[in-house]
């Protein structure tokens, strides 16, 4: 009987070990990708704070849609030429408590942002909760959908 644990035992342990390793994989592949969302974010940032219409073609996915905390609602196109034509400026974009959760070849990275800028001639809001969602197309992470909620601050 104790012959037939050990060999139990001794058969189960290279598919333990297995396990493991793919579960470390995962967790370093899931590790890379969260870090990865977050440096293009800042790319995105960057790039939008200097109106760079090259970076933001890059970053931007053909079917993005972005929703403001007005609900105004703004595609590839509207984002890039709102950018480049000074409609939208932005002076400052903070995040904080960013963390990014990754499905595969989709991550959804949500934050808090303090933004200082303007909207067609309008400050934006300054203190908002968002929601992005990025897709891996042709080898590249793309931002396909953004969404700003105006914070409410409580007392």
């Amino acid at each position: 009987m104790r012959w037939a644990f050990v060999i139990a035992i001794l058969a189960l342990t290279p598919t333990c070990i297995v396990l493991g390793q793919e579960q470390s994989t995962s967790r370093d592949q899931r590790s890379s990708v969260e870090q990865a969302i977050k440096q293009l974010d800042n790319e995105r940032i960057r790039a939008q704070i200097g109106a760079d219409a090259v970076a933001l073609h890059r970053i931007y996915a053909d079917d993005f849609i972005g929703v403001g905390p007005s609900g105004t609602v703004r595609t590839k196109a509207q984002v890039i030429s709102d950018f480049t034509s000074g409609d939208l400026k932005f002076q400052s974009i903070v995040t904080d408590e960013v963390q990014v959760r990754v499905y595969e070849n989709t991550a959804v990275e949500t934050g808090l942002s303090t933004m200082s800028g303007q909207d067609k001639g309008k400050a934006v809001p300054r203190d908002t909760r968002f929601t992005r969602v990025w897709v891996k197309q042709e080898g590249r992470w793309r931002l396909v959908a953004n969404h700003y909620s105006s914070r409410i601050t409580q007392h």
